[in-house]
């Protein structure tokens, strides 16, 4: 299987290539990959990051387990190079121009791989071993909650909940110490999208556009006209966007809140506004996202203990394939309004209530002010219903 990047680059491809025939006279960088005991012509694949997808370059064949291969790099715009091959053999470089990089690798155990040659693919290797690590510990986490919450375990359940928060936890803080230590590295940007097998991203709050800031401003100052800049520049324009609305939103005394019309899994209209009067949890989620369905039990017992007392969950499932929807929905058993946008990303209530991640989450009062947003602590929301209640 091959290793997973969650990060994303949106840059498109005339802009991308705008930017690099500005960048100087064209130069390249040398590979060298050994596969110690690969059969001969093994297939290798030789891949670059351009836009938001992976692109093939080429597809070269080894000769006594040896290989070599040029890759195009422009001054001032390293290139994301990646070698594939066999079953789960996958390299990640970053290559600079008049980089002569050697890799070895052992076909018997494809996670020995060495390089040499390239301080910032060096550090990618670093990198990819983090990345690598985290998702297996956090998919073995969260199979064993699964099997968990089969066998009825309560004891059990609490226990790895509370180990999987943990892990993001700190894999979040050992990220913003490793962006700390490279400031000039461009090795920090998958850091920055890094994101669990679910889809949930290690970096998912707005507040989280300070970081991404001060690294487009140290890396600006090394590597200014490369494309890969252009993306995170956007990445932080939303986000700091997003948390600017937010801090207006925090501070309006009294906001009534935008209409959702909706049908649920039976196709029934559901109005929002309808719920007027209400302390009211607005919710957008992902059902196929492993977290945010594992995240319902918990809502599950907050809204038992408080609809009686005028609480009301509406839930949005911004899921294009709504039939998967329909089907987590009725297999939680979910007690609340539930109901399905399948625009999802384009969904006009996500555009209302500026939606640029899953989770999120609003409380309305009864009077139909917007009292908080993300309020994921089941503690913290608690108080908070129990407050407005």
């Amino acid at each position: 299987m091959r290793s997973k990047y969650y990060w994303i680059c949106l840059f498109s491809l005339p802009l991308f290539t705008a930017l690099l025939t500005t960048c100087g006279n064209r130069d390249t960088a040398r590979i060298n990959l050994t596969v110690k005991g690969a059969p001969d012509s093994t297939e290798v694949v030789v891949s670059r990051l351009a836009m938001n997808e992976m692109q093939v370059l080429d597809t070269v064949y080894t000769s006594k387990g040896k290989v070599a291969y040029k890759v195009t790099v422009y001054p001032d715009s390293p290139e994301f190079v990646y070698l594939t091959y066999g079953q789960g053999g996958n390299v990640p470089l970053l290559l600079q121009d008049r980089d002569r990089v050697n890799v070895t690798a052992d076909w018997s155990d494809l996670s020995k791989v060495s390089v040499e040659g390239s301080e910032e693919s060096v550090l990618m290797q670093e990198v990819d071993s983090v990345i690598k690590a985290f998702n297996a510990e956090f998919d073995r986490l969260a199979s064993e909650l699964a099997e968990a919450e089969e066998r009825g375990g309560q004891a059990e359940v609490t226990r790895l909940k509370r180990e999987l928060g943990s892990l993001y936890v700190k894999c979040k803080q050992n990220a913003i110490k490793y962006v700390y230590s490279h400031p000039k590295s461009m090795s920090v940007i998958p850091m920055l999208y890094l994101k669990t097998s679910g889809g949930l991203p290690v970096f998912s709050q707005t507040t989280d556009a300070i970081l991404m800031e001060r690294v487009y401003d140290s890396l600006k100052t090394v590597y200014p006209a490369s494309p890969y800049l252009v993306s995170l520049a956007d990445e932080v324009s939303l986000r700091l966007n997003a948390m600017e609305i937010q801090n207006k939103m925090a501070a309006a005394e009294a906001v009534d809140f935008p209409e959702i019309v909706l049908n649920d899994v039976n196709g029934q209209q559901q109005s929002l506004t309808a719920l007027k009067g209400k302390v009211i949890i607005l919710m957008f989620w992902d059902a196929s996202n492993v977290e945010q369905r594992v995240y319902n039990t918990d809502l599950k017992i907050l809204y038992e203990r408080y609809h009686s007392r005028g609480l009301e969950v509406y839930q949005v499932g911004l899921n294009s394939d709504k039939t998967a929807w329909a089907m987590q929905v009725k297999e939680q058993g979910l007690p609340w309004i539930s109901v399905c946008d399948p625009a999802a990303g384009a969904s006009v209530g996500a555009m209302l209530y500026n939606i640029t991640q899953l989770p999120s989450m609003y409380v309305i009062s009864r009077d139909g002010s917007i009292q908080s947003r993300d309020v994921f602590d089941m503690r913290m929301l608690e108080n908070e219903i129990r407050r407005l209640l």
